[in-house]
């Protein structure tokens, strides 16, 4: 992901409500290694039920989102679930189901929004780059990482484009 000022990380969000004030940056973001990064992803410290993600587009542009994190009514610690970024397997309560009101001024239509099971610490990042279980006849590790991390950059974008496009699904196949 290319470098992001803090002007255009802001404005890159679509979906914010005027009412809530301004979009608080992460703390680290100065020290970010963009070159490093698929998305950016963070929580709000003020209100730690909404979180932020923002991808670089492929016009070069960044475009974002404000998602709300569900209550979670998980009864057992048992169950798996599935990040639909990164497509990681983790605990119950390593994954929520976030979501995101679409942009409208339509007062009826921003009353739709779309949902997506999401890494808590919205870091699947760090997910995509763990070394895989190798096999004698997989391919090399860093074909595999090279693939995880171009799925996780479609996904994503996929899932912002579907929420600003209003296209109904964002599931894609990759």
């Amino acid at each position: 992901m290319r470098p992001l000022s803090r002007a255009e990380a802001r404005a890159a969000i679509v979906n914010t409500d005027p009412s809530e004030g301004r979009v608080r940056l992460p703390a680290h973001f100065d020290a970010l290694r963009w070159d490093d990064l698929d998305y950016l992803g963070w929580r709000d410290p003020r209100a730690p039920q909404r979180a932020f993600l923002v991808a670089e587009g492929l016009d070069g542009r960044a475009l974002g989102a404000v998602l709300r994190q569900s209550p979670s009514h998980a009864e057992t610690g048992g169950r798996a679930v599935m990040c639909a970024l990164c497509r990681f397997t983790r605990r119950f309560n390593e994954v929520a189901l976030f979501a995101a009101p679409r942009p409208s001024s339509d007062k009826r239509r921003r009353l739709s929004t779309v949902g997506i099971l999401v890494c808590t610490d919205l870091d699947c990042g760090r997910n995509v780059l763990a070394a895989p279980v190798r096999g004698p006849l997989d391919p090399p590790a860093e074909e595999v990482v090279r693939a995880r991390r171009a799925g996780l950059r479609t996904r994503t974008l996929a899932f912002l484009h579907g929420l600003t496009d209003g296209a109904g699904t964002t599931r894609t196949r990759s």
